[in-house]
């Protein structure tokens, strides 16, 4: 059964925060960035809880459409080559749209999503404006799916869940300046490994700009996944789209 819902817009997450410490910022030794963001991401996969499944294909529009509440904001301290970063976005999200299948005509589905991804790194590489950092960390899926199945209009079943997944991630990111203030980056991580989900990854990269010494802008491109199935629960869901943040910097 297809349904086009506003699930997450989730997000993202994390862009700008301008991993580019770059050659302006590298002069000082320790830094800390805030950045509200946005994931403007569109949903795509698979949701199910109690044995009951529903295929789920909706664009950002349709996420939009139905969005009830939304918080999205991105930290990082820096000192030499360490850093510290915490993700956190979450999502309030509840939509009716499906099409008809052989048992239910149409499915109504609320999602709760929270998460959070605190990491820790370290500058591998840093010359004439470039680095490359190794990450370490983890992140936490808290998911609350409520899934109503009618028939004809009437009620017909109604299938609800709540867990959290805590997954390790490991990475690295770059990032590279440009001239006119501009720069550059990307970050690709992977986690999972059956410890929470069975998978767990994202990558994105995009550009910025800086425009002095303490606001910066980004925009870019993320796609972030995951795969769990618990008993007979699943939440296999890919979520892709563009992302944007304001960064603050201390």
């Amino acid at each position: 059964m297809q349904i086009r819902i506003g699930l997450s817009v989730t997000l993202l997450a994390l862009v700008f925060n301008c991993w580019s410490l770059t050659a302006y910022a590298q002069s000082d030794n320790y830094k800390v960035q805030v950045t509200p963001y946005g994931f403007l991401t569109g949903v795509n996969g698979t949701i199910g809880e109690a044995g009951r499944t529903a295929n789920v294909d909706a664009s950002f529009g349709d996420v939009l459409d139905h969005l009830n509440m939304v918080a999205m904001v991105y930290a990082d301290a820096r000192f030499g080559r360490w850093r510290a970063t915490l993700d956190n976005l979450y999502t309030d999200v509840s939509a009716a749209r499906a099409t008809p299948g052989p048992l239910f005509s149409s499915v109504r589905v609320a999602t709760r999503l929270w998460i959070a991804d605190p990491e820790g790194g370290y500058a591998v590489f840093q010359r004439e404006g470039k680095e490359v950092d190794v990450v370490a960390g983890v992140r936490v899926w808290s998911l609350k799916n409520n899934l109503t199945f009618f028939r004809d209009g009437l009620q017909a079943d109604f299938s609800r869940g709540t867990r959290s997944v805590v997954d390790p991630i490991v990475g690295m990111h770059f990032s590279s300046n440009l001239p006119h203030n501009m720069f550059v980056f990307a970050k690709g991580d992977v986690g999972g490994f059956n410890a929470g989900a069975a998978l767990d990854w994202q990558a994105f990269g995009g550009v910025g700009h800086k425009f002095n010494e303490h606001v910066v802008a980004s925009l870019g491109y993320r796609y972030l996944s995951i795969q769990n199935e618990p008993g007979n629960s699943i939440y296999d869901v890919h979520l892709n789209g563009a992302i944007l943040g304001l960064g603050f910097r201390f």
